[in-house]
């Protein structure tokens, strides 16, 4: 885990990579399906796709908060929590942003 950057989001440090490995102390991997120790209190379940992840962070057993990171290029990739979205590039910050959802309902009529 030595030389990776961290993010803090919420109070929890979360480590700038995309590699699952990177996230700290492998306890389980099948397929592209990885559950990571953090720390002592926190755990990463993360489910691996060609371009994006799937992360789940839970607290103490409890599910904190879950986010997805997408590869934008071997350098870049943006990660979207909540309704933030951070832009990370050689390790680094290059861009947040606020994005917001609309959602519409269509009603049908009789």
């Amino acid at each position: 885990m030595s030389n990776i950057l961290y993010q803090n989001y919420k109070h929890y440090k979360l480590p700038i990579t995309m590699d699952p490995l990177k996230y700290g102390k492998l306890i389980f991997n099948q397929n592209e399906n990885f559950i990571i120790q953090i720390n002592r209190t926190n755990v990463a379940l993360i489910n691996e796709w060609s371009d994006f992840n799937l992360i789940k962070i839970f607290h103490k057993g409890d599910l904190a908060f879950s986010y997805k990171d997408v590869k934008i290029s071997d350098l870049e990739f943006a990660r979207l929590i909540e309704n933030e979205k951070f832009i990370f590039k050689n390790n680094k910050l290059i861009s947040r942003e606020k994005t917001f959802s609309l959602f519409v309902k269509i009603l049908k009529f009789k």
